[in-house]
């Protein structure tokens, strides 16, 4: 090798070392366990990330404590704990009114236009522009009496249609997490970023040359996490979920011929009446009863049993004026003997997106996109496990839909690839939503495991990784070509999902929590969230000093905080948190000698800086194969402390120990330090890799 050569290798060597300015990929998975990916890269089976570990690092990835969607991905964005993200679970409580709420986004209403001034002003500047038009034409007096008349006439009729059709406010959503996202930091210095379905990111923000399309927190149309509908003629309909999940169940009248029915659409925020905008929908099954016909806003759906419609338009009038427009699919799950039907979650139709309804930034790139890459899934959560999981689909369907909605967002990833932005970001979901609903055929001890759904549906779970191994190889051809920074991680790692603990039932069992005599407490489920019904009805909070609530939380009833506390802060609270902790790791599962719970960890033994109002005093960490049941987290009380979970929703990670349930890091360069990567080192490394200073102490460190 000559001197010059020499040269010019030392001097590329010292620029890389030093961190030299590059552009970088940041591709994330949701739910991706490390224990199964070394497994299977081990075994053959994912050939794109083993010659990733090979040529650079795989190394298992540490969660936030907890382990959960919305917390570690905040964690990711800011670079910073739960403890300051604010987000600790997908729920937390109001110490006023010990009411759950969701963690990561507040409703609110805000003033549209100028609010309750809009009819005034907007007929007075309509009149009066024509007041004033008249008097400039003074000379031509019947030409001045006849812009007068329209003024006067104009302005009445806009003032009452503004005053009938046009709000004072619409409804909007604040999102909590704290914190500067590390693109926003990257654009502030000059970089061009392109972040997609990342979690926490609705509504989107704008920055400087940078695109967004916010992931978990979007809506559907009825403002809810996800709400899928079922209509079905049976006259008694027996499915195997509890309806936790909120299933929008439609009875149709008749099985044949012509069935009219009806689709509940967006809540009526907007105006006093009715309490729901619904449409019309007409059920035609054909006299052969082997096909049917869906009349719905204006379309002919034509559709036999077992297919897929392809995307159906929605349009929901609040009036004459203000539409609301969606977007989903049917599914003719039988057309005999019973009619039986499935629509996904309806979103917003990405072209016509409700004013101040900021999906993307800038805010016509959605609908840029849509025309693009054609339509595609707005909601957050876009796989819709809700169906499958209460017994309304079965796992064909919902695996249909799983790979027709990664096949669109693989689209446009691959296209985004090409781009020339500095960093690119994007998320896929799909792993940890297979793992929820398919776990229960990879664990012959789990309650649900089906011998015979397993001999099909064993593979599931596997088949998602190596999905997720295609859609990585595409990441790496790209970071090949351009020398590019690649960065591929997950939040989160997987766990059995086989029994539920309901801490609130040991809490009263134990005397730490006291019930009131004769008031029953009704199951809890994800609707009562919306609707902000009774909670703690039977609880009597004059002699309680904790509680649960949330995926694992425990907070003591403390006086000056909640509303009713009785337990002093000080040496009465430290001693009450010191016996829960104590008490809580002995407990036994009296049928197979287990501990279900790990750990329970003290908020300030696991977060440096923390609002004392807002984040809970323990965290219980379970063992494999426990969590915290979903009554236990809507504050539900259920008569036994230990429940098999007979359900699909089998696999899970939510109150999963971290250290049972670690994620995957993979990085296409050696590091040097022997540091387990946690998910908070991620934001400085990607700003050492761009050249960016950050812009506040972190939690994480710069990977080398």
């Amino acid at each position: 090798m000559s001197l010059r050569s020499l040269a010019v290798a030392a001097a590329l060597w010292i620029t890389l070392s030093a961190g030299a300015q590059q552009k970088v990929i940041v591709l994330g998975f949701d739910g991706v366990d490390a224990r199964l990916t070394e497994q299977w890269m081990n075994e053959g089976k994912l050939p794109n990330l083993a010659k990733l570990r090979a040529s650079g690092t795989f190394r298992p990835l540490r969660p936030t404590v907890p382990a959960q969607t919305p917390v570690s991905w905040s964690t990711f964005t800011t670079g910073t704990d739960p403890g300051r993200t604010g987000i600790f679970d997908f729920l937390r409580r109001d110490p006023k009114t010990y009411l759950p709420v969701f963690a990561a986004f507040d409703e609110v209403q805000k003033p549209l236009f100028l609010g309750s001034r809009n009819a005034i002003v907007f007929a007075s500047v309509f009149a009066g522009l024509f007041l004033l038009i008249a008097v400039l034409s003074r000379r031509h007096v019947k030409s001045a009496f006849v812009l007068i008349l329209i003024g006067l006439g104009g302005g009445a009729a806009l003032y009452f249609a503004i005053f009938k059709y046009i709000p004072n406010s619409v409804p909007g959503v604040v999102n909590r997490r704290q914190g500067i996202p590390f693109w926003e930091a990257a654009a502030k210095s000059g970089k061009k970023a392109l972040v997609v379905h990342v979690p926490v990111t609705f509504p989107a923000t704008d920055f400087h040359e940078g695109h967004m399309l916010s992931g978990l927190g979007v809506p559907d149309v009825s403002g809810r996490v996800g709400k899928p509908f079922f209509f079905t003629s049976e006259l008694d309909i027996q499915r195997s979920g509890a309806n936790e999940f909120s299933i929008d169940v439609v009875q149709l009248e008749d099985n044949k011929g012509v069935i009219q029915t009806k689709i509940q659409g967006p809540p009526n925020k907007l105006f006093k009446e009715p309490e729901y905008i619904s449409i019309p929908m007409t059920v035609t099954v054909a006299d052969d009863r082997e096909s049917m016909q869906i009349e719905v806003s204006g379309q002919k759906l034509k559709l036999k049993a077992g297919e897929w419609s392809g995307w159906t338009d929605f349009v929901f009038p609040f009036n004459p004026l203000i539409k609301v427009r969606g977007i989903s699919r049917f599914h003719v799950i039988a057309t005999k003997p019973e009619v039986q039907i499935y629509l996904s979650p309806i979103n917003f139709d990405p072209r016509s997106l409700p004013f101040g309804f900021k999906v993307s930034s800038p805010a016509n790139w959605a609908a840029k996109l849509a025309k693009e890459f054609g339509l595609f899934k707005t909601l957050g959560w876009q796989i819709d496990t809700w169906a499958i999981s209460e017994g309304f689909a079965n796992e064909q369907i919902f695996w249909d839909d799983m790979t027709w909605t990664v096949a669109q967002s693989r689209k446009m990833f691959s296209s985004f690839l090409q781009s020339d932005n500095d960093l690119i970001v994007q998320c896929f979901e799909f792993p940890d939503r297979v793992g929820h609903v398919f776990w229960r055929f990879v664990d012959p001890t789990h309650p649900a495991y089906d011998a015979a759904l397993a001999a099909k549906w064993g593979n599931a779970i596997l088949d998602s990784y190596k999905l997720m191994d295609a859609i990585a190889g595409d990441a790496m051809a790209a970071a090949e070509k351009k020398n590019t920074a690649l960065i591929i991680l997950s939040d989160h790692g997987f766990a059995s999902f086989r029994k539920s603990i309901n801490y609130n039932t040991w809490l009263v069992t134990n005397g730490y929590m006291t019930l009131k005599s004769g008031v029953a407490m009704k199951d809890r489920n994800l609707e009562m969230l919306f609707d902000q019904g009774q909670f703690w009805e039977n609880v009597d909070w004059s002699k309680t000093r904790a509680y649960a609530m949330g995926l694992g939380e425990l907070y003591i009833n403390v006086k000056g905080r909640e509303s009713q506390g009785i337990v002093n802060p000080g040496t009465e609270y430290d001693d009450l948190k010191l016996e829960l902790q104590s008490n809580l790791i002995a407990i036994v599962d009296p049928e197979t000698g287990e501990l279900p719970v790990r750990r329970v960890l003290a908020r300030e033994e696991i977060y440096k800086k923390f609002d004392p109002n807002l984040i809970p005093d323990l965290f219980i960490t379970n063992n494999d194969g426990y969590r915290v049941s979903w009554q236990t987290s809507l504050g539900g009380i259920p008569k036994n402390l230990l429940e098999p979970n007979k359900q699909v929703w089998s696999g899970d990670h939510c109150s999963v120990d971290p250290e049972l349930v670690k994620g995957i890091f993979f990085y296409n360069r050696r590091l040097t330090t022997s540091r387990e990567p946690y998910i908070a080192d991620v934001y400085p490394t990607v700003l050492g890799l761009l050249g960016v200073s950050a812009p506040y102490e972190l939690d994480g460190i710069d990977l080398k």
